[in-house]
């Protein structure tokens, strides 16, 4: 489960920076997130001791943070100027979105309610 949360984190990041970056910077990139993650979980709850059941504040905001903080370090005129037009949208980036939209729709309560522990 903590290497979904962690995948999870990654995909939200990714989000931010997609279009601005190749592939191999958006693997450079995971690598690291996946460490600053995983520190950053160890703080929140054995540090902070913090209660967080499907663990969606801590992916969500350190997947956002970090990936607008991602940004800064890939060329951010290049990507403002977009002459490749690489964040434009076709029809396949709608469909591939549009997918995996249905995709954490049927996936999210198993997500969320994976480390709920009891039934009381």
């Amino acid at each position: 489960m903590e290497a979904e949360f962690g995948a999870g984190a990654v995909l939200i990041s990714m989000g931010a920076i997609l279009g601005k970056c190749s592939l191999v910077q958006l693997f450079g990139m995971s690598c690291i997130n996946v460490f600053f993650y995983t520190l950053n979980r160890a703080i929140v709850f054995n540090i902070f001791k913090t209660a967080d059941i499907g663990e969606s504040m801590t992916i969500h905001t350190f997947g956002a943070y970090f990936g607008v903080a991602s940004t800064w370090f890939f060329q951010p005129k290049v990507a403002m100027a977009d002459k490749n037009e690489l964040a434009k949208s076709n029809y396949l980036s709608d469909l591939i979105s549009m997918t995996g939209t249905l995709f954490l729709f049927v996936y999210w309560p198993s997500f969320n309610g994976g480390p709920a522990s009891g039934s009381k």
